[in-house]
This record gives C-alpha cells, structure tokens and sequence, in this order.
C-alpha cells in the first residue's frame, strides 16, 4: 500500500499543472485576438480621421477654383471694376512674370516654364501671389475652429494659350487652388481651365461666321483636375 501512495499522490499535481497551462494558453490568445481587434479598429479610426481631413481641404480647395471663376467672369457688383478689367484685352498686361503682387492684379501670372503655380508656394499664408478666398468677390467662408478648414483657401490664376485656340475662342485662363484641412498640414491643390468668350460685338451685330466650328465650347470651366504631388513638383520647380 505504501508503493502505490507517491504514484497516486502524483496524479493531481499533473493534472493541476496542465490545466494552468492550457488556461495560460487561453488567456494569451484571448489577448493577441484583443490586441488584433484593437489595432485594426485603431486603423479604422485614423484611416477615417484621414479621410475627412482630407475631404475638408478639397472641399475649400473647390470653393477656391468657384471663387476664382467668379473673379474671371467679373459679373457687375459682384468683382470690383479695376479687377474686372483685368479680364479683357486692355488688362492683358497685368499678367506677368511672377504674378501681380498688388492692388487690382494680385495673383494674375504669365504662362512660363516652369509654370507659377510649380514656382510659387502655395502653401504660404503670407505670399502676396496668392488671391485668398473671397478678396475681390467678397465672398465669405468659415474657417480656424471644429470641422472647418484651418484658414482659407487660396488660388492664383494664369493667361494660357492652348494649342490651336484663336482669338475667336476667347480667353483662356488656369486656375490653381490650394485647400486645408482642419489641420494646416493637410493640403489638397486643384487646378482647373476656364474660357471666358469674346465680348459681344457692339450693338449685337457683326460679321456672319462663315461656318460653326465642329466641337462648341462651353464658357466657364472646361476642365479639371487634382495635382497630388505638388509639393514634389514646387521642390523640383526651385532647385
């Protein structure tokens, strides 16, 4: 009987020890599952945070390109009459090199290569190029608090001459807009053309064309597009 005593009285103890580490075992796979489930919702959270930001900056950025147009279109009481007449053959000069920096001319440019919207930084709040939102429209945007961009947009706009484009088309003109986020450091750039159509003839009457062109284009904008690599092409601009 005292044989079989330690033999038996060994039993419990292994069972004991292997049921701690099967428990040991469950608790660490419960918790690599938990550490798994929170960083994938942690990505979530920051992917989503991303997301928005970067939907607020394109949002300012497009009210940038709106205003930009309506500051083109210089419609009466709306674009003070100085910058209007930036828009017709006698303002045609205010387009230069480096862009206007001042009074009625700020932030019109000459078509160079590189083009001002590679040269100039548009992510300066303090660069006289740039046109903020709203400077010659008047038009208003929230900004600096909440969900809202961190501070206006800007935009510079510069006299294009597209092959095969003659003065019977009209003018056309590019716009480059840089949006924020609610943080500054969250940029987006949109760019797009707009034509403005040849003044009416006076009194309304004029030469027949002798014949419509094949494709009418539409006055305003005529295309866009987002440059998502603009701080690489304004480094590459200054070297």
């Amino acid at each position: 009987m005292s044989a079989r005593g330690p033999c038996c009285g060994l039993r419990p103890r292994r069972q004991r020890g292997a049921a701690l580490v099967c428990a040991l075992m469950l608790m660490m796979a419960a918790m690599l599952i938990g550490i798994s489930v929170c960083s994938t919702v942690f990505a979530s959270i920051a992917s989503a945070g991303a997301e928005r930001e970067r939907s607020i900056a394109h949002e300012a950025a497009e009210a940038a390109l709106r205003d930009a147009e309506r500051d083109i279109a210089a419609a009466s009481g709306i674009v003070p009459p100085a910058r209007a007449t930036q828009f017709t053959e006698a303002g045609a000069a205010s387009f230069v090199d480096g862009c206007g920096q001042a009074g009625s001319a700020r932030g019109l440019c000459l078509a160079s290569s590189p083009p001002a919207w590679q040269l100039q930084d548009l992510a300066d709040a303090d660069n006289p190029a740039l046109v903020p939102y709203g400077y010659y429209t008047g038009a208003s945007l929230a900004t600096g608090r909440g969900l809202l961009p961190a501070r206006p947009p800007a935009y510079l706009i510069e006299k294009i001459a597209p092959p095969g484009a003659g003065a019977s088309l009209g003018s056309f003109y590019r716009i480059t807009a840089i949006g924020f986020g609610s943080r500054d450091a969250t940029r987006v750039v949109l760019q797009s053309v707009v034509r403005k159509p040849p003044p009416a003839p006076a009194g309304g009457t004029g030469p027949p064309e002798a014949a419509p062109p094949a494709v009418q284009l539409l006055a305003g904008r005529i295309g866009w597009r987002e440059i998502a690599n603009w701080p690489q092409l304004h480094a590459q601009a200054l070297e």
